[in-house]
């Protein structure tokens, strides 16, 4: 996988080493592009992209959020009020 190039495109290290950025939609439009151009011929690299997809995916629906119980929130805030207006007397 290393150092194949299509053209004037990416080797397939720099395309690896950029999959997580590219798979969260944080690269320049000129960069995600190659990437994607890249991937759509390397026969090496695209079943390590997909690998890392899908794996991305399936832990995306793992992960959920729980908001602490409003009662525990109440005593966190009121804790919190209370040091700064002990901070503010002293």
């Amino acid at each position: 996988m290393t150092g194949q190039q299509y053209g004037d495109e990416m080797p397939c290290d720099a395309v690896i080493e950029r999959i997580y950025e590219f798979l969260d939609g944080e690269l320049t439009s000129d960069v995600d592009a190659q990437i994607r151009d890249h991937l759509g011929r390397c026969r090496s690299c695209y079943p390590h992209f997909r690998h890392e997809e899908v794996f991305l995916r399936f832990l995306e629906r793992r992960v959920q959020i729980e908001k602490a119980p409003p009662s525990l929130r109440r005593r966190i805030f009121k804790q919190l009020l209370d040091d700064e207006i002990a901070r503010d007397e002293s």
